[in-house]
């Protein structure tokens, strides 16, 4: 269990960093308009076909989107999709998350 909970922390710090270094600077200040930001991930490596939680995309991403509401941001809207056999061994699939927000 100790490698499951640093594994976690790990992939909630990187989507902190990612939130303080790459999202925050694209964020739109607040003006009652719908704005959108795109992020882009990866599944775990080696990702299994097992029925269950992407964990790494769903800690990283729900971070990002913890912080967006932290700021005072509204989540109107998450849109995903999803390519497969990327990576080196053409065994993992990348998201693209678009968020909109106010």
């Amino acid at each position: 269990m100790a490698v499951m909970g640093f594994l976690s922390n790990s992939r909630k710090q990187s989507g902190a960093n990612l939130y303080e270094k790459e999202v925050k600077p694209q964020l739109v200040a607040q003006d009652g308009k719908v704005h959108i930001v795109m992020i882009n991930s990866f599944s775990k490596f080696l990702n299994n076909l097992n029925f269950g939680v992407e964990t790494k995309y769903t800690e990283q991403v729900g971070t990002i989107i913890n912080h967006l509401q932290d700021d005072g941001y509204e989540i109107v809207d998450i849109k995903f999709d999803s390519l497969k056999n990327l990576g080196l061994l053409g065994d993992m699939e990348g998201f693209h998350t678009l968020i909109m927000y106010k």
